[in-house]
């Protein structure tokens, strides 16, 4: 009887224990917690020789191209021939333009005829950042295109975010020197629960007409004006993304650009002026599916389409017709699968196969009309342990040409390796010692091998040897939230080297193996941010290279041993921003050393340094569910008189004034 009092003595107590606890539970708060450590950028960890510009910087610069972001890189040397229509390619490292990939979400921009892509096509609004890589990627699940170039350009796009909304509408309008407007807009739409599409259109137009100083023999400067330097241009592209039930996606994407331009030609004495001019068509669509890289097995898959139209006008020729008016239309059917596996966390292996059909035709007389069969092959691997890294891979290349008039190129078959090795030197501060070696060749264009007068089928690939060694680090102390260096010896040996050379008179030219080139330099890069006080942020960074491209191909000859053309012997370069609540003011400066036109350095082939600056402010103003953003920009603030290439002068200063109304 006692044990029944005492269990509806107990009793209740327990149930108001209970009562208690599942209040208790019911209410239970979990603090906010705020994460201080900044994460490291990927590029201070990488095994190869990588840069990146996000977001944040690249608002802080004058210019909306690719071309304006990647001249702000170490190691690059930017080929601008003026104005706002002018053609800009990129070369890295000393390494020609066509041992540069150039990347944009995953899917390359391909130009079989000439091998080069011009970055003043591709606008940067939509960016989240631009990442250039040295070598192979750090990512070994990619295309195996990624692993023929000896370099790679890679735009990513900003993922749309639709915590808040389904809709999200950005549209802007720019107007500045030169003629410039330049509207845009962009448009991403939430389709259902795991997709969306994202729709954007950029469209520009400028006179390009610009003064600028030149100096005949010994009269004093004059002004003249740069003409035929307009541009009108449509950019547009769309996608539609799908996250499907086991997290992979797959993604269909279609890009247009369409574009008249005039081409300046060079200033030559006592007559400025040039009338030719340039149309582009381009168009291509991509269909992706990719796995999660958590899974065991990861897959890439990717097909493409794409076709380029061109049409060179030149009405002041001197032929029969009293002008020269070609057109030439190309195109390329593409498709890659690429497999990773996780053999164990520390060991993945992938395999990557790309085949491609690439076809030119052109209105030349008796012109090849060659169609080329490619196909790419990777083995790559990558093991990792605490302290250090190895990643490595094979790249087989077969390559079949056909042409309807004339010899086709020969068949070629190439195995090139890559290897690159990183070791943990210390933990704090982070310092990673790293070593790169990648053997790499291109192959020859169809201009190369099959321009009218000038291509020769019988080129061999240009091949190149890479070699580099560096020591990358990070930190943060006291009031530095983060501050990085990098510092890479590096050693490049083209051989091969595809070069056009006079044959019987200087109007009639040919292509030819003969050219060898030794490139020696050294890269130096730091940033650092500071942590916000009094909400105030400063933020810099400093790329420097020196480098020597020396011809060595003939001793004794005139050029042996002496710079190449147009490599400078330093290049520097300056981003630095800072910010106070929603005003941010920017400042861009770019130096270019000393460069020769020709092979044979003497003074009067030289082409003196420049430096030019650049600068830009932010206002940011936030209301209800809109921001507008405001941005001005002083471009070459010192209105420096300066060339790139000679006889090309560029822009002195310029204004610009864009509003961004996002929702």
């Amino acid at each position: 009887m006692k044990y029944v009092f005492l269990i509806i003595a107990i009793f209740p107590v327990t149930c108001a224990t209970l009562h208690a606890q599942s209040k208790i539970k019911d209410t239970v708060k979990v603090e906010e917690v705020v994460v201080t450590k900044i994460k490291p950028r990927e590029e201070d960890k990488s095994l190869v020789p990588m840069q990146t510009i996000t977001r944040v910087e690249l608002d802080g610069i004058s210019g909306n191209t690719a071309s304006d972001a990647v001249k702000t890189f170490s190691g690059i040397t930017v080929k601008d021939y003026g104005g706002i229509g002018g053609i800009k390619t990129v070369m890295v490292r000393s390494l020609g333009a066509n041992h540069t990939g150039v990347f944009v979400d995953g899917v390359q921009f391909s130009d079989a005829a000439s091998g080069q892509v011009d970055l003043g096509k591709i606008s940067t609004d939509n960016a989240v950042n631009i990442s250039l890589y040295i070598g192979q990627p750090t990512v070994i699940c990619q295309p195996a295109r990624y692993y023929a170039s000896a370099s790679v350009i890679n735009i990513n796009s900003a993922e749309p975010d639709f915590q808040d909304k389904p809709f999200r509408c950005k549209a802007g309008f720019k107007a500045g020197s030169f003629g410039l407007i330049n509207p845009s807009i962009s448009l991403q739409n939430k389709l259902g629960i795991s997709s969306y599409s994202d729709v954007s259109c950029n469209y520009t137009r400028a006179s390009g007409t610009y003064p600028f100083h030149l100096q005949y023999g010994s009269n004093k400067d004059t002004t003249a004006r740069r003409n035929n330097s307009d541009v009108e241009a449509l950019n547009m592209n769309a996608a539609v993304v799908s996250v499907l039930r086991d997290s992979s996606r797959i993604s269909v994407r279609l890009y247009y650009y369409g574009s008249e331009r005039g081409l300046p030609g060079a200033v030559v004495y006592y007559n400025p002026f040039a009338t030719q001019r340039l149309w582009n068509r381009d168009f291509f669509s991509n269909v992706q599916y990719k796995t999660v890289a958590k899974k065991r097995l990861q897959w890439l898959t990717n097909m493409k389409f794409s076709q380029n139209w061109l049409r060179y006008l030149d009405p002041e020729y001197l032929n029969t017709a009293g002008k020269l008016d070609n057109s030439y239309l190309q195109r390329e059917y593409y498709v890659s699968q690429a497999l990773t596996w996780r053999v164990i966390d520390s060991l993945h292996l992938s395999l990557a196969t790309d085949f491609f059909v690439n076809t030119l035709d052109a209105n030349l007389y008796k012109y090849a009309t060659p169609t080329r069969y490619s196909s790419l092959s990777a083995l790559a691997f990558q093991y990792s342990r605490p302290r250090w890294e190895v990643n490595g891979n094979l790249l087989a290349t077969l390559v079949r040409e056909k042409t309807e008039e004339g010899e086709p190129a020969p068949g070629r078959n190439n195995i090139t390796p890559a290897l690159s090795m990183g070791y943990l030197l210390a933990r704090r501060p982070h310092v990673l010692l790293r070593v790169l070696y990648k053997d790499v060749f291109r192959m020859p264009t169809f201009n190369d091998l099959y321009y009218n007068l000038v291509g020769n089928s019988n080129l061999k690939p240009e091949y190149a040897e890479q070699y580099n060694a560096g020591l990358t680090g990070y930190y943060h102390f006291w009031f530095v939230e983060y501050v990085s260096f990098k510092a890479d010896l590096f050693y490049n040996r083209v051989t091969d080297k595809i070069v056009a050379i006079p044959t019987k008179n200087l109007f009639v030219w040919s292509m030819r193996n003969i050219g060898k080139v030794d490139i020696r330099g050294i890269e130096l890069q730091a940033q650092f941010q500071t942590r916000p006080l009094a909400k105030i942020r400063y933020s810099f960074t400093g790329n420097y290279t020196y480098q020597e491209a020396t011809d060595v191909t003939t001793p004794g000859s005139t050029t042996y041993k002496q710079q190449i053309a147009y490599i400078p012997f330093e290049t520097f370069s300056a981003l630095s921003t800072i910010s106070y609540r929603n005003i941010s003011l920017g400042y861009n400066a770019l130096f270019n050393g000393f460069r020769y036109v020709l092979g044979e350095n003497i003074y009067a082939n030289m082409i003196p340094s420049w430096w030019t600056s650049d600068i830009s402010a932010l206002y940011d103003l936030h209301v209800a569910k809109c921001s507008l953003r405001i941005k001005g920009e002083i471009g070459n603030l010192f209105d420096k008189q300066y060339e790139v290439i000679r006889s090309f002068p560029m822009p002195g200063r310029s204004y610009t004034i864009s509003l961004t109304l996002s929702y």
